[in-house]
């Protein structure tokens, strides 16, 4: 397993392009394929010319969506509140202990995937930023303790909660069907309203439940089995890594003290404002809970769990990080320490809005999808077995592909998830299977497209390509697990 692991980790290493990199060959491909191959009928019907001044138009206009860029304000702020979170020091203190947990190498690795599978199921954004931190301090540990450790592979082991997130509490599109439900169109022409489908059946179902548990077990050990007993260090991750965490810096924030503080540095670190603000913060976050419960009917848990969103996330870990800390000041200052980790974000996420906006406007994320139905019918038809087996597995893989293009999730289901759920209902498939199919097939290449490893690139200053590769490996070995996961839901 070492050797193979070791394996996968060099072909990352020499054949995967930067993130960015790959962001802009992924716009040239999308771009070159709806200009020559469009599936959109007006597309085709129009000449070259005027092709691609149409293609331009909609790319630039998915360039600076508005919703997405909402979407990717949101991403940046649950990162830099996470951030400011866990450098509170009640908090800090509870990671430092849990990092002083683990001995060896081995038991790194573990502890810190387990953390991130835990938290990337309670919620990406909290998973995936403790996961992170929590890296950081284990690092630490074992350099004090002088332990050797694989570093690009403990990054790694925070980055796999992102393998179990779309089937967890926060996913994108069970919590989007329990909503609304799903539009499908019929061939009459009048469209026909797929009633909400609450999470007791999707997330919640015992099928899932037993998924996840297979994967929150099988992960941490699996990487477990990829880690060296001695902990050979990585020279390329060690030496991309700050050695000293941020996590391990003063909370203060830098300057010269001030002899006799002023009425403004006062209030910079007035206890009684910060836990002021972080109240009002809370309380307007019961508020919007208890009137989504309220509103919910018979169906109040599903409709607090949809209240649990990004903007709610995002004011918890606001609230939460003001009052643990000892003023505005300090809070500030932790804040700013994890800028570095939304700069790829904010780079790269037009890039892949105007990727999803040419997938859309060409056409193309129904042609993927149609094909894979076509393809689910005819080894269904060439098997002699039912299109019941065969098309769960198509959805699958199809959403596997998609990821790369539109690696948000409720993007994803926003563009594919009312086509293959109009596929299901020609074929007699449940939507509940469906709508998990499309999960599992998003939420498994997540560990081969490199944009959720931006905020952990920030963070630990290690580049993806020197982690990716444990990830591919881990995606492999998974693939056939969740498939038959979802055959028996």
């Amino acid at each position: 397993m070492q050797r193979l692991g070791a394996f996968f980790a060099r072909v990352a290493q020499r054949h995967l392009p930067d993130p960015l990199v790959l962001a802009c060959v992924l716009t040239l491909v999308v771009g070159a394929v709806a200009w020559i191959l469009p599936y959109d009928p007006a597309l085709r019907a129009a000449g070259w010319g005027s092709r691609g001044a149409q293609l331009a138009r909609i790319w630039l206009g998915g360039l600076w969506n508005p919703a997405f860029l909402t979407f990717a304000l949101q991403m940046c702020v649950v990162l830099l509140t996470g951030f400011g979170l866990a450098r509170a020091p009640v908090v800090l203190r509870g990671l430092r202990r849990l990092a002083a947990w683990p001995r060896s190498n081995r038991g790194a690795v573990a502890l810190i995937a387990a953390v991130s599978c835990a938290g990337c199921w309670i919620n990406w954004g909290f998973g995936l930023v403790f996961a992170g931190v929590l890296a950081l301090e284990v690092r630490a540990a074992l350099a004090r303790r002088g332990v050797a450790c694989q570093f690009a592979l403990i990054v790694a082991s925070a980055y796999v909660g992102m393998m179990i997130w779309h089937g967890g509490l926060s996913g994108s599109a069970p919590l989007k069907v329990a909503e609304t439900g799903v539009t499908i169109a019929t061939e009459a022409g009048e469209p026909l309203k797929v009633p909400p489908v609450s999470v007791g059946r999707t997330t919640l179902s015992g099928s899932n439940l037993l998924l996840t548990t297979v994967l929150l077990v099988g992960i941490p050990l699996t990487l477990r089995g990829l880690a060296s007993r001695t902990g050979a260090a990585d020279p390329d991750a060690d030496a991309a890594a700050d050695q000293e965490t941020p996590a391990t810096r003063r909370n203060e924030p830098k300057g010269n003290a001030v002899p006799q503080p002023g009425w403004a540095d006062r209030l910079n670190r007035s206890r009684a404002l910060a836990a002021t603000i972080g109240v009002l913060v809370l309380v307007g976050v019961g508020v919007q809970v208890y009137d989504a419960m309220r509103t919910g009917g018979a169906s109040r848990a599903t409709a607090a769990l949809h209240a649990v969103n990004l903007n709610t996330v995002n004011s918890l870990f606001l609230a939460l990080g003001i009052l643990l800390h000892p003023h505005l000041a300090s809070y500030v200052a932790a804040v700013t320490e994890g800028g570095r980790a939304i700069a790829g974000i904010v780079v790269q996420f037009p890039l892949y809005s105007g990727i999803q906006a040419l997938m859309f406007g060409a056409g193309l994320a129904v042609a993927l999808s149609n094909g894979f139905v076509d393809a689910a019918q005819w080894v269904a038809d060439a098997c002699g077995i039912s299109s019941t087996t065969t098309f769960p597995l198509a959805t699958f893989a199809s959403a596997g592909i998609v990821n790369f293009f539109v690696p948000s999730g409720g993007g994803q289901w926003i563009v594919q998830g009312p086509i293959m759920c109009q596929a299901a209902h020609g074929l007699g498939v449940s939507v509940p299977q469906t709508v998990m199919a499309i999960a599992y097939g998003d939420q498994l290449t997540n560990m081969v497209q490199p944009f959720w490893a931006i905020p952990l690139m920030g963070l630990t200053r290690v580049d993806a390509r020197a982690f990716l590769g444990y990830c591919a490996l881990l995606m492999l070995l998974a693939a056939p697990v969740m498939a038959i996961g979802l055959l028996l839901y």
